[in-house]
């Protein structure tokens, strides 16, 4: 009998943990208004615990599968704080991937703003541009291992052959932020081949 007992006890509290980490949370203070540049309705949120598997300093590890008032799934948010992947005074390149519920990548925002070499802020041409790669995702980036192989050792300027498929001046960033992308894609569809706790 006390055995039974003990495993009633276990049983409970694994089930509770379980529940606990799949439970909706309200969108953190202050993060509203950003959100709901892209998703409007965004109300509650679960936090996905996912692998970062592009920076060597892996803190990017979370999606938020976003629900409305009615907790009704409308999409999923990933929050990015990386660097270029290369060891260079670039600044951090902090942007937020908002996908819909099929998975698709509706848009990039970035709160503190991209930047290109010498800290250029990135145009809204700029961004229209890096729309068009991570919808195109570049076969040119497969064969780079290492970002600064992108550019020329001696004068920084992109090399021709990855000219037509970066922001102008961003090699790097337009390579880091297509990488997250696609990762991120790739960790969706894992998400969504297993069935919902």
């Amino acid at each position: 009998m006390t055995y039974s007992l003990f495993s009633l006890f276990i049983f409970v509290l694994f089930s509770a943990a379980s529940l606990s980490s799949h439970s909706f949370d309200t969108v953190e203070v202050g993060k509203t208004p950003f959100y709901q540049k892209v998703f409007s309705q965004i109300t509650y949120v679960k936090k996905l615990k996912i692998t970062d598997n592009i920076s060597k300093n892996p803190i990017n590890n979370q999606i938020l599968k976003v629900y409305d008032s009615q907790k009704k799934h409308i999409g999923y948010i990933r929050n990015i704080e990386t660097t270029t992947g290369c060891d260079s005074a670039c600044l951090p390149v902090v942007f937020t991937l908002f996908y819909d519920k099929d998975q698709s990548l509706i848009k990039l925002l970035s709160k503190p703003g991209l930047t290109k070499k010498y800290h250029a802020k990135f145009t809204e041409k700029d961004y229209q541009k890096l729309a068009l790669i991570l919808m195109l995702n570049p076969k040119v980036f497969n064969k780079v291992k290492e970002p600064t192989e992108m550019v020329d050792i001696i004068s920084g300027a992109t090399k021709s052959e990855f000219q037509n498929d970066v922001v102008k001046n961003a090699a790097y960033t337009s390579l880091r932020v297509n990488l997250y992308n696609q990762d991120t894609l790739k960790i969706l569809k894992t998400l969504n081949s297993s069935p919902e706790k």
